[in-house]
Order: C-alpha cells, then sequence, then structure tokens
C-alpha cells in the first residue's frame, strides 16, 4: 500500500450505465499487479466514494 497513483478512468455515460471497461493496466502501460488497491470516486453532485479491490493472478 504504497499510494501509487494507478490509474484514472473517465466515465462519461448516463447514470443508467454504471460500468466501465479496463484492460487492467496502469496509466504508464504495464500490467497490473496482484495486490489489493484502493480508489476514489468522484460523482460530482452525488458525493465521493472510496473503497478497495483486489487483484488476483
Amino acid at each position: 500500500m504504497s499510494g501509487d497513483h494507478v490509474k484514472t478512468i473517465l466515465h462519461d455515460s448516463s447514470a443508467d450505465d454504471g460500468s466501465e471497461p479496463w484492460n487492467l493496466t496502469t496509466k504508464d502501460g504495464l500490467d497490473l499487479a496482484a495486490g489489493v488497491y484502493f480508489y476514489h470516486v468522484d460523482a460530482g453532485a452525488s458525493g465521493e466514494f472510496t473503497g478497495k479491490f483486489a487483484v488476483i493472478k
């Protein structure tokens, strides 16, 4: 848990479509390593959300 920024993913669809594809690469084009990652979502007027997810390879 180094706190390094991995990637920014922008989502510009309607509120009905809450998914966004991601090929699990970093902003530098490297494959994402196995581990626990924290995320931050800025949903504008709906608020901000944080959480975590695990990548298992």
